[in-house]
């Protein structure tokens, strides 16, 4: 069977109290790869986050685990910093020795989103198509949940825009919730994946070479320069009103829609739920 190499990464401010159980979580993930790095950007913190990382470092062997320090100021605005700390990752990627560059990269929240129960049967039931050379369509995978809770990343048709971006944000998330909870639904526990626009939820695996010459990026104007317009009119259509000027932009959405336009990458969602 096709060995399996990946990168798992993750951006870390004051997550101390998550970070032993989610890398309990990251160790299982590892025993599904014959190879792996585990790269985390770490930003300034005001809790014990660094001192954990740096003895979950050492308990890796050597050249395992990669810290990277941030470079540059935060900001007031939340998703800058988090997308300064993913193009970071990224950066690291793209340097490492070209003749071990893993196909695979997994990008994870680190807080208690990934802290809880890792199924990781729902994880080999995907890689285990990869191994034996019968992979599914997906370029980048992520993962369905009890609670369905990052409506934020997501656009799927109708719901192809920021839900953020409205001035009844809040009826436009709960509507979101329902219509993506019914779609998952529909889809069931089978090898049906639900096909859209963006989404992360926590967790997601990518191919390596379909998002390696992506960046993140969290302004909404560099979001709405390569997205068509009459998407953002569709979602118009369906919520009642037209967006607004907030300024900001979960930095899923431009990274995935930017594969999509330059790779051609696919991005779907399991309907099976990753964590319990």
């Amino acid at each position: 069977m096709k060995e399996l190499k990946t990168y798992i990464c993750g951006c870390v401010k004051d997550c101390e109290p998550y970070l032993k159980p989610i890398f309990q979580n990251i160790r299982k993930i590892t025993q599904q790869f014959s190879d792996f790095r585990i790269i985390i950007a770490y930003d300034e913190s005001s809790d014990y986050s660094l001192n954990i990382l740096h003895k979950i470092r050492k308990t890796f062997p050597d050249g395992k685990m990669t810290i990277l320090l941030g470079d540059t100021p935060l900001t007031p605005i939340r998703t800058q910093n988090i997308a300064n700390a993913r193009n970071r990752i990224l950066t690291e990627i793209r340097q490492d020795n070209p003749d071990s560059q893993f196909e695979y990269f997994i990008m994870m929240d680190m807080d208690n989103v990934c802290s809880g129960n890792l199924n990781i049967s729902v994880l080999d039931k995907y890689l285990h198509c990869e191994r034996i050379d019968e992979p599914l369509k997906w370029d980048a995978l992520t993962f369905n949940r009890t609670k369905y809770y990052d409506i934020w990343a997501l656009s799927i048709k109708p719901y192809t825009f920021s839900c953020w971006h409205y001035d009844n944000a809040k009826t436009v998330v709960n509507t979101m919730k329902s219509y993506i909870k019914t779609k998952l639904t529909e889809y069931g526990d089978t090898n049906r994946l639900l096909p859209c626009i963006s989404a992360f939820n926590g967790f997601g695996i990518y191919r390596t070479a379909k998002y390696i010459n992506i960046h993140y990026e969290w302004n909404i104007h560099d979001t709405l320069a390569i997205y068509p317009k009459n998407m953002i009119d569709i979602m118009s259509r369906h919520v009642g009103s037209e967006p607004t000027c907030r300024i900001d932009d979960c930095e899923h959405r431009f990274f995935h829609i930017s594969a999509s336009k330059m790779n051609g990458a696919r991005i779907f969602i399991s309907p099976l739920c990753l964590f319990v």
